[in-house]
């Protein structure tokens, strides 16, 4: 589907020309190639010329919103995270409504959009929807937290399987309390390697299972050794919080728990270049939390899932099954 010329309304209150027409919708591929001209080419170009001569203005776009605040979906019973298809097409309004977006900031670099509690810049998109752009913390924790509410959005969620912290291993909005749920999936940056790796803190068998998209760049017992004050760390809290006595249910570790848990590298999907690894880790969690199997995780499907990101950003909502 071709999209015809159109012409949008600026953040400025003004027209601004937003020319469509030669691009195919149909083609994920097409539509990332024009987001990267007006991003990381052109664009760079003109914010050069013009972010020392405007004030940059911040436009609010969404809010983030607690698990209380969430509106529940009213979808039919079968449909659950389940259901999810991760490969499902996006939908025509929303890539015409992401292109727009950044055809604002082609026009006026200077804009700073806000999404939740992010004041993103043009780079914040440039870098999203590049081949091989590095994610960075603001892009995975507004990822997780649109996994969050849409899990949020679709159960009566007091007892759940899974939930995530953030970067910061905080409990974050629309996140679980930990002794609500048998998994915590974790975002974690291995700084001496600067490559994002995701954790599953498994409440019930006392371990930590980890999700990388690179094996061959760091040894396993390297990754032991970077991940070790992670596995002492969590037992001493939890056994400082009286965990297991006060928690919803008795972990069945056939060890003392208390004591430094396992860390053990999962099998998966691995990435062909440099700078994957972040959107790796969001649909590791994604996917790993709706029990729905890694097998989509290919480099191949990464610009897609970059795109399907940008777009599920500028909508405030994660794509429902």
């Amino acid at each position: 589907m071709l999209v015809g010329d159109d012409i949008g309304e600026s953040t400025e209150g003004t027209k601004v020309e937003v020319t469509l027409g030669d691009i195919d919708l149909d083609q994920p591929t097409a539509v990332l190639s024009q987001l990267n001209v007006w991003l990381n080419d052109e664009g760079q170009g003109v914010e050069r010329g013009v972010q020392l001569r405007k004030r940059k203005r911040i436009i609010p776009m969404w809010k983030i919103v607690e698990a209380s605040e969430v509106v529940k979906k009213n979808l039919p019973k079968t449909t659950g995270l389940r259901t999810l298809d991760s490969m499902k097409a996006i939908p025509h309004d929303d890539m015409v409504k992401l292109l727009k977006l950044c055809s604002e900031w082609r026009h006026n670099p200077n804009l700073v959009m806000q999404f939740g509690n992010v004041e993103a810049e043009i780079e914040f998109f440039a870098s999203l929807v590049k081949a091989d752009g590095w994610l960075k913390g603001d892009h995975i924790d507004l990822g997780l937290y649109l996994i969050r509410k849409r899990q949020q959005q679709l159960e009566e969620v007091e007892i759940s399987d899974w939930t995530t912290t953030d970067v910061f291993f905080m409990v974050p909005a629309c996140g679980l309390d930990w002794q609500n749920t048998y998994k915590v999936y974790v975002p974690c940056m291995l700084q001496k390697y600067k490559h994002w790796v995701a954790l599953e803190i498994d409440l019930i068998q006392c371990e930590i299972k980890v999700y990388d998209s690179m094996v061959s760049l760091i040894p396993d017992q390297s990754l032991k050794e970077e991940l070790g004050p992670l596995s002492i760390t969590i037992p001493n809290l939890l056994h400082t919080l009286d965990f297991y006595e006060e928690g919803v249910y008795a972990n069945e570790c056939t060890r003392d728990w208390w004591c430094p848990w396992p860390i053990h590298r999962v099998d998966v999907p691995q990435q062909a270049n440099q700078g994957d690894c972040g959107m790796f880790v969001l649909k590791y969690i994604e996917l790993l939390s709706a029990e729905i199997s890694l097998a989509t995780c290919t480099s191949q499907n990464m610009p897609f899932f970059r795109l399907k990101l940008a777009a599920e950003i500028a909508r405030g909502d994660a794509y429902m099954p």
